[in-house]
């Protein structure tokens, strides 16, 4: 089992502001925290924040421009006009649309609506569309969640006498539309108080101004269910205004009389559940999108606005099977995608994936290249090809941004658009290739190995006995999560497994009990399945986790729900980890001649049962730090921990065998594993961590005399000696060793070549024993001085030549073999010698 990397960012904050929190609001500190992790910082927000009210709703005359709108609807109203909502295809224009007719239909006034096709016309308003309305006499057209690009479509409008309000969340882009009126809150020169609305939200907002005040208190619930829908869907962060219409909204959905609406959750199967933001998200978003994307959006419209309960059913069918046909559709392009990668080296080398092939469909390539970066994480733009023009869509991963590498790319382009995570775009065929080296060469120049390591954000570190009923409740009260209030996220670092299984089909799950001294707590880790083969109950591990109850045949208990994990301390190291290490190691690696009047008391030996937690308290506070790693073990674990970091402090990880081939830069960290010490500038360094034991006693007083400039921890924790004994051990050919590797050396290898890894793959096939690269070197090098063996090594290919034996070889005199033996027994005694210093406590508190 391969274990995938990720890193884990916490947040760290003031004692200070936590305080402020906790007493103001009568609140625990963590759930203080959590607060002002999502920006919370005075009580007066921190009230709204935890009770929304729609009270609280701002006044929509605040935005540019709609004073000029609600006149000019009146007007229209007033003097029977023709009005047309033109919308969008995807939830949130669906969505918007919906309230715009629910409102007229309120008044009594007949609208019509337009919602472009996506496979044919696009996003947006186009020309064609403008054409169709003036010829059906439109006086008036409302645009909700599009429109604040459309300069030239505006002017059409213009033109043909058609007056035009633009109702838009998107970025502006400079020059503005020529519009009757635009109702935007990103607008340069609009002073809402709260920019991130949702397209549906700024129709919600014109509904606001349309109507009476005491009238909207008791008609808003026609709106607000569809604009909850919208604003999760359309992944706005859930703060400040989307957190009151969504947490006001959710509640009232339980109980909505929008029969299309009640139609969709039953056949989405949350009939009778409390609903939340993932099960819109996840359950009922998706059946709307999944019109627009595969059918026609005007299903999503009918069914929000009908009044007739056998068409509700009927239409909520109709959604469900178009969104079971979608996903159909995504996982076979998923799947091609996916083979795509796996077969060609090409991708796996490259930090920017681009895949393209024909018939793949438009409707669905954006949610395909959304799980190629989940699965890969890298930025992923997927094409579908069609005649001669590719049309495609983007995702991206941290610290890349999407929109501005495009820009560089733009001379290849027929159009293109986007903000930083994520765009659309479309090219000539001929040009995809060139368009692929190009962004990879960009790619290339910002994007370094470890920002192509996933990152988990989490809100802190949490010990068990903090967890309680009072927390989750509190916990509780933050909902909905979602965009900038994700789900609370905690790390914790030391805890035991116990009871260690897996459950569900295929054994995919996760179920084990986890304690921190007296603290127990039931765990479930969904797709994690896989740990339960490699943990064990003496490992030590670390979790990202939310609590949470478990309700299960009446019985209310807390368990822990956990998100990723990593074994901190334990026996499982990945076999190409071990390899590598094993091709590095060198004894003696410096030298051997060393002499010196050091005594073990000249060590400031840092003894702790708690190296995690020294070590992360390090690379918080520290810069330019070198740690000095001998065992693989060790190594394993110590580069685990540099994987858990404090977001704002955050130091990049690099890890090196024998020796550093560059100066560290700042906000850096390097691990050297089996170091040369002659080879290190320590002057270039702040401080120097030996993170477990050497092999040798004299390394110890090499390393303090050598170094003169940085400061040096030597830690030690009970039991590291247990992984340098057995390493020795492995490395060391017994004579029983000696004899079977030479054996089989003579029976396949006579006169042959190969490399070494073939060598040992072939050892463990023939003779069914694991070894290490390390011991079958050592075994030649014993096999050579004896004249048992001829062996040269070029371009790492091992040509070996059987010699003829003329006189019987004592194995255990030859230099080789004592010295290797040498190296383990000098050890022991070291060992022995080292532990009874530890236990004397001369000069690190031990007594």
């Amino acid at each position: 089992m391969e274990i995938e990397k990720r890193n884990w960012l916490y947040s760290q904050k003031q004692i200070e502001e936590i305080d402020l929190l906790v007493e103001g609001l009568n609140i625990q500190p963590t759930t203080a925290k959590l607060l002002l992790n999502r920006g919370i910082k005075n009580l007066g927000k921190a009230k709204v924040f935890l009770h929304p009210s729609l009270e609280e709703l701002y006044d929509p005359y605040l935005l540019k421009d709609m004073d000029k709108a609600v006149k000019r609807i009146q007007y229209a109203v007033e003097n029977n006009q023709a009005i047309w909502i033109y919308g969008d295809y995807d939830v949130d224009g669906v969505a918007s649309v919906s309230i715009m007719l629910k409102y007229f239909y309120s008044i009594g006034y007949s609208v019509n609506y337009y919602i472009p096709d996506r496979m044919e016309e696009g996003y947006g308003i186009n020309p064609q569309a403008i054409k169709e309305i003036a010829d059906k006499k439109g006086d008036l057209i409302i645009t909700v969640d599009c429109g604040i690009t459309s300069i030239k479509e505006v002017e059409l409008a213009n033109s043909l006498g058609i007056d035009m309000i633009i109702t838009d969340h998107h970025q502006c882009h400079g020059i503005i539309p020529k519009a009757y009126a635009i109702i935007n809150p990103k607008q340069e020169d609009c002073h809402y108080p709260y920019d991130m609305i949702c397209g549906c939200g700024v129709a919600f907002k014109l509904i606001q101004a349309l109507t009476p005040k005491e009238i909207f208190k008791t008609t808003i619930y026609q709106y607000l269910d569809i604009t909850t829908i919208a604003t999760i869907a359309d992944i706005v962060p859930l703060l400040d205004e989307n957190r009151i219409i969504v947490k006001n909204g959710l509640n009232y959905m339980r109980e909505t009389n929008n029969i299309g609406l009640q139609a969709l959750i039953e056949i989405s199967n949350l009939k009778d559940k409390k609903l939340n933001a993932s099960h819109i998200g996840f359950g009922l978003a998706p059946r709307i999108n999944a019109a627009g994307r595969i059918g026609s959006a005007d299903i999503g419209v009918r069914l929000f606005t009908t009044e007739n309960r056998e068409e509700a059913k009927k239409l909520a069918k109709m959604l469900d099977e178009e969104n079971y046909n979608r996903q159909q559709v995504e996982a076979e392009i998923l799947d091609e995608a996916i083979k795509m990668i796996e077969e060609n080296p090409k991708y796996r080398e490259e930090k920017v994936l681009v895949l393209y092939k024909e018939n793949w469909h438009h409707g669905v390539i954006g949610i395909v290249a959304s799980r190629i970066v989940e699965k890969y994480y890298k930025p992923t733009i997927i094409l579908a090809i069609e005649n001669d023009t590719a049309k495609g869509s983007a995702r991206s991963i941290t610290g890349f941004n999407l929109f501005d590498a495009l820009n560089q790319c733009k001379d290849l382009f027929i159009k293109f658009g986007g903000h930083e995570q994520a765009a659309g775009l479309s090219l000539v065929t001929d040009n995809i290739e060139a368009f692929r080296t190009e962004i990879n060469k960009l790619a290339d120049q910002i994007l370094l190995e470890d920002d192509l390591v996933p990152k988990i954000f989490c809100d802190d570190m949490l010990n068990l006995e903090s967890i309680n009923h009072q927390l989750i409740s509190e916990l509780e009260t933050l909902e909905p999560y979602g965009l900038a209030n994700m789900a609370p996220r905690f790390i914790h670092t030391n805890l035991k497994p116990k009871g260690i299984k897996s459950v569900g089909v295929d054994g995919k799950h996760l179920k084990m009990s986890l304690q921190e001294d007296n603290k127990t707590f039931d765990t479930i880790g969904f797709n994690l399945g896989n740990y339960a083969k490699v943990l064990t109950g003496d490992d030590t591990v670390g979790i990202i986790f939310s609590p949470e109850y478990n309700e299960f045949n009446g019985t209310k208990k807390i368990q822990l729900n956990i998100k990723d994990l990593k074994i901190i301390k334990g026996s499982y190291v990945s076999e190409k980890f071990i390899e590598s290490y094993y091709k590095s190691l060198q004894l003696p690696c410096n030298e051997n001649n060393y002499i010196t009047n050091r005594e073990l008391e000249d060590i400031p030996v840092k003894a702790t049962q708690e190296k995690q937690v020294f070590i992360i308290k390090e690379l918080q506070n520290q810069d330019k730090v070198l740690i000095l790693v001998n065992t693989f073990h060790q190594a394993n674990h110590l580069i685990t921990l540099t994987e858990i970091q404090e977001k704002n402090t955050r130091k990049r990880v690099k890890f090196f065998y024998n020796e550093i081939p560059f100066e560290p830069q700042n906000k850096e960290i390097h691990i050297l594993i089996n170091p040369n010490i002659d080879k290190i500038s320590f002057k270039l360094y702040n401080s120097i961590i030996v993170y477990d034991m050497f092999f040798m006693e004299k390394d110890y007083y090499y390393l303090i005399d050598r170094n003169q400039h940085a400061p040096i921890t030597f830690l030690y924790e009970k039991g590291d000696e247990k992984n340098n004994e057995e390493i020795l051990k492995s490395i060391v050919p017994t004579r029983n060793i000696l004899i079977l590797l030479y054996k089989f050396l003579k029976e396949f290898y006579h006169f042959k070549k190969a490399k070494l890894e073939e060598i040992l793959e072939k050892i463990n096939e023939e003779l069914s024993i694991a070894i290490n690269p390390k011991i079958l070197e050592n075994a030649i090098h014993i096999f050579i001085e004896g004249n048992l063996i001829k062996c040269d090594v070029y371009d790492e290919q091992y040509y070996i030549e059987i010699l003829k034996v003329t006189q019987k070889v004592d194995i255990e005199k030859l230099d080789a073999f004592r010295h290797y033996n040498n190296l383990y027994k000098d050890f022991i005694d070291f060992k022995n010698k080292w532990i009874g210093f530890i236990q004397g406590g001369k000069s690190n508190g031990f007594s």
